[in-house]
């Protein structure tokens, strides 16, 4: 209940920084990335749908239905973890303006720093992708025994957690963290690391799954880097105890 509140409270928090701050011109970026996924995930449908008379054949058609939801969650954290690489150099610069807007520490722009932060950012990332896709071939395993609908809870869980850390590694680097107690602090918090992750998965995936395109270009356009600021102030909610 306390985590859920503080997602609450710190994502008010994001919205009013962003508008109090005028820190519009971070979203400028992001805006050109949803139109760029809009068109890409357009042309993605037309082919899905232009394949899906295949699903009729015999043997083919068996094997599509068999795979197609362990696939269709390969392909859902491939994308988001396209997203989070690109979204990675204004999420970063929006933890450290919330840090510096929560602590009233500023810290000087860094060439050096900003590129190993990136580093261990890409690091984390791909960890977390690897780790995720093979819980998520296990969990596709476990569904013949469990059905359908542990599978799609489990694994958005599984994703939602990764994303979700991968949120509030920025403000623990950011306040000189190690990878091993950043890891630490993932276990410990991993409510608010799902919470992070499944709102940030529910904006992509239900825009997508309905094709509610304006929708999709909302979340894209404005979800990443308003959670960006809102894990930020939730880990200082945390240390702050």
């Amino acid at each position: 209940m306390e985590a859920i509140q503080s997602f609450f409270s710190s994502f008010s928090y994001a919205v009013r920084l962003v508008w109090d701050k005028k820190l519009f011109w971070y979203f400028i970026p992001s805006i050109f990335i949803a139109v760029i996924f809009y068109l890409l995930f357009s042309g993605g449908s037309w082919i899905s749908q232009g394949a899906s008379f295949m699903e009729d054949w015999w043997l083919i058609g068996w094997i599509l239905g068999a795979f197609k939801s362990l696939f269709a969650f390969i392909g859902f954290m491939l994308f988001e973890f396209i997203l989070l690489v690109l979204f990675a150099p204004i999420t970063a610069l929006l933890a450290e303006r919330t840090r510096e807007e929560i602590t009233g520490e500023s810290i000087p722009f860094s060439v050096a720093i900003f590129m190993s932060a990136f580093k261990r950012m890409l690091v984390i990332l791909t960890t977390a992708f690897l780790t995720q896709l093979l819980i998520t071939v296990i969990l596709w395993f476990l569904s013949f025994l469990l059905g359908d609908l542990f599978y799609t809870i489990a694994s958005m869980i599984n994703i939602a957690f990764f994303i979700g850390f991968s949120y509030f590694d920025f403000a623990l680097e950011l306040d000189e963290i190690s990878a091993k107690e950043s890891r630490k602090f993932g276990r410990k918090n991993w409510l608010a690391c799902i919470l992070i992750g499944l709102v940030f998965s529910a904006g992509i995936y239900i825009p997508q799954t309905y094709g509610i395109m304006i929708l999709y270009l909302i979340t894209i356009s404005f979800l990443p880097n308003l959670l960006a600021i809102t894990a930020t102030k939730m880990y200082y909610n945390i240390k702050k105890g």
